[in-house]
């Protein structure tokens, strides 16, 4: 993943700073960063109150593929993004996600006056960048989406790509599996046209696995481990320590990923489980099976190197809003 630099989100003005006001309008210029939310709107407000903004008379302009808060439409983003900048405007949402983040993380003030527009600024003035925004690194991007299930992050990064037939003809390659195993309708695989084998979907995940290590990164570094990650793991009695991947519609749960054994070592697995069942159900089968397995084949004492996180602290939850990734210009 070192091969892949963090997104980045520009921000710039057509006017200038004067006591405070800006007077023009900010321009935010998008690059694709799946993961901005609350608190990277916070720590971006109180990085342009520090280059003296606190009031802007024009316009919040968006611009490029700029998504806030998951939402597609450009507008709703800004609308989001106005909120986030000016703590005045504050949601309770809003609140709550700022108390997550570090102790002694100012409230910014970014008053935007005017409206928000998209597209790119007609006028003849030229643009002054004022800072550079970098998304969490691809990484820990990747364990956010996969904790959380997050669907549209997942879309988003799948347009990137170039849309889910050439994610699909990717994976097949890289698994080494025909491609007809391999049939993806969406980016983020929701919904019933979207099905793979058990044996691509251990393949997919040996190859990542294998792709990992070259980059000094394991599995556990892009999926949830269980008993530490929560997310849809939460309230499940999956074998602590398991690197897993869950996947669920109305009347299908699947599960795969790797279970440390003692005497088997690594135990890569793909189920699922269809039907008019309780998915509640399904998921307490799925644990009892692989906690059935690991008694048998013996609990490892620690969790194997192979699959341990190369940072215990990739969890975004720890990344989100971090001062560092917002440099003036």
């Amino acid at each position: 993943m070192g091969a892949h630099p963090p997104v980045e989100t520009l921000i710039s003005t057509d006017g200038t700073v004067q006591n405070g006001v800006l007077n023009g309008n900010l321009v935010v210029q998008g690059s694709g960063d799946p993961f901005f939310v609350w608190e990277e709107a916070i720590a971006l407000g109180n990085a342009l109150n520090q280059v003296g903004i606190r009031q802007v008379t024009g316009d919040l302009v968006i611009a490029g593929n700029f998504a806030m808060n998951f939402e597609s439409d450009p507008v709703d983003s800004g609308n989001l993004l106005k909120q986030g900048l000016d703590f005045n405007l504050w949601s309770g949402e809003t609140t709550t996600q700022f108390a997550q983040m570090p102790n002694g993380t100012a409230r910014p003030q970014v008053q935007i006056n005017g409206s928000i527009r998209t597209g790119a600024i007609a006028g003849t003035r030229p643009l002054t960048p004022l800072l550079r925004h970098q998304s969490l690194p691809l990484a820990t991007i990747l364990k956010a989406m996969n904790i959380y299930s997050n669907n549209p992050m997942s879309e988003m990064l799948a347009d990137d790509l170039g849309g889910a037939s050439v994610v699909a003809k990717i994976a097949a390659e890289v698994a080494q599996v025909p491609v007809d195993e391999i049939q993806i309708d969406r980016g983020s695989g929701l919904g019933v046209e979207n099905r793979i084998s058990p044996r691509a979907v251990v393949a997919m995940l040996m190859a990542i696995q294998r792709y990992l290590q070259a980059h000094h990164l394991t599995i556990a570094d892009l999926f949830p481990i269980a008993g530490q990650d929560g997310g849809t793991l939460e309230g499940r009695n999956t074998p602590a320590s398991a690197v897993v991947k869950t996947g669920t519609l109305n009347e299908v749960s699947a599960f795969a990923g790797v279970l440390p054994t003692r005497d088997r070592g690594l135990v890569w697995f793909a189920m699922i489980d269809l039907g008019a069942g309780d998915i509640g159900t399904f998921h307490a089968l799925q644990d009892q099976l692989l906690a059935s397995l690991q008694t048998s084949w013996g609990k490892p004492l620690s969790l194997p190197v192979a699959i341990q996180p190369s940072d215990r602290h990739r969890n975004p939850i720890n990344w989100l809003g971090a001062v560092s990734r917002n440099q003036p210009l």
